[in-house]
């Protein structure tokens, strides 16, 4: 069934990173999705994520504000790269990887 998710229905909080604070619009508890999951997360000033990867579940990330860093590799250091605002970030299935908000006096808004 098709559904409209308002805000006041997202789950808040920050999760593993407390320098991070997510909004789950749709995942399996919000909307019933089983193959699905999209949230707004805003990362504080000079916050990011420890490494890791989603498992099998491939990442596109658009940046709304602020100023992200990205690093990635076999150890999640290796390469990097920066996004702005208007931008999407693609992360690969499995791919060992970093989250950064660049700046360390703005907020990084993504979704």
């Amino acid at each position: 069934m098709a559904r409209r998710i308002q805000p006041s229905e997202f789950v808040r909080g920050t999760g593993q990173n407390t320098d991070m604070e997510g909004a789950i619009a749709v995942s399996a508890p919000v909307a019933g999705s089983t193959n699905l999951y999209s949230s707004v997360v805003t990362t504080a000033p000079g916050g990011k994520t420890r490494i890791h990867h989603h498992g099998p579940c491939e990442t596109s990330i658009y940046i709304a504000s602020g100023q992200a860093h990205y690093t990635w590799g076999p150890t999640g250091l290796e390469h990097e790269m920066s996004a702005g605002p208007g931008d999407f970030v693609y992360i690969p299935a499995r791919k060992i990887h970093v989250e950064q908000n660049a700046s360390a006096t703005q907020p990084l808004g993504v979704i």
